[in-house]
């Protein structure tokens, strides 16, 4: 089913902010939905079998119980670049915060990709959604309910671009260069770089320049349980190598995708209505919902 962007705007407004300065924050629970595991929802099955060896394949919830940071000083740059980003507020700013929203320029409002990391978050209507992991020959293919975008990464011991966006170099991308490889029998190392520059790191609009160099780190601790720890080295706009997030996935139970889609034309009319009050709301033929 289709999820208007209104819908996910409001429930844009219920995330977190975290400030560059503030130590690891815990995402707040979301409410339970088919296929997910929440609170008091019992594991299955109890207790889980072990992981098998070089196995990540299939379709897993996420992002549960998320570490955001810490994020270290930034550059000169980074601190420029992170200064004309402005991101949807947290609820409960009032009359501020519809102020801020109006001002908001978060590339979700109109649409435009998330890329990686930010994907990882499953940026959407529950905060939630599934990651599907297919090996195909000489790559993963991490497929993504939310937007349903896929990315992939070659295991066949390619070298990552040395640069972008250069004379003689390739483009930068949303979704940037990936290779992968195993390292034991269950952690699934993946190097990116090549990132778009234009998308964010993060919900609150953390930057990255196109140098960044991204790697996550996804172990499989048992039949059902992912984790995943992504790092960031960006030394355009960051002081130090840092640890972005730390997040779990389960299993999902019902391994079935939904639709989840941003639609443009959607979002840039709610845009629109919104940087100009006197085309929204009941009191100008608008809808108050």
């Amino acid at each position: 089913m289709r999820n208007p962007l209104v819908k996910v705007i409001i429930a844009s407004l219920a995330v977190v902010a975290l400030s560059s300065a503030a130590m690891a924050q815990e995402r707040a629970p979301r409410a339970p939905q088919p296929g997910f595991v929440t609170a008091g929802v019992p594991e299955m099955p109890t207790p889980p079998g072990p992981a098998p060896k070089h196995d990540l394949t299939g379709a897993w919830v996420g992002p549960i119980k998320t570490m955001m940071g810490p994020y270290p000083d930034m550059t000169a740059a980074g601190k420029a670049a992170f200064a004309i980003n402005k991101p949807v507020p947290s609820a409960g700013a009032g009359a501020a915060s519809e102020a801020a929203l109006r001002a908001t320029n978060d590339p979700f409002m109109v649409c435009d990709p998330l890329g990686v990391p930010r994907d990882l978050l499953n940026h959407a209507v529950s905060m939630r959604g599934a990651i599907l992991f297919e090996p195909v020959a000489n790559r993963m293919f991490m497929m993504f309910e939310q937007q349903r975008v896929y990315r992939e990464v070659w295991m066949d011991g390619r070298q990552l671009p040395a640069k972008v966006d250069a004379a003689g170099a390739p483009d930068s991308r949303y979704y940037g260069y990936s290779v992968g490889h195993w390292d034991g029998d269950n952690v699934f190392v993946i190097d990116t770089t090549g990132l778009d520059p234009r998308s964010w790191l993060d919900e609150v609009g953390h930057p990255h320049s196109n140098a960044a160099h991204v790697q996550e780190r996804w172990t499989r601790t048992d039949q059902y349980h992912l984790e995943a720890t992504v790092t960031v080295d960006d030394p355009k706009f960051y002081t130090k190598p840092f640890q972005l997030m730390k997040t779990n996935y389960y299993w999902m139970k019902d391994q079935e995708f939904e639709e989840t889609l941003c639609v443009p034309s959607e979002g840039i009319e709610y845009r629109d209505k919104l940087a100009n009050p006197s085309g929204w709301g009941p009191a100008n033929g608008g809808s108050a919902k």
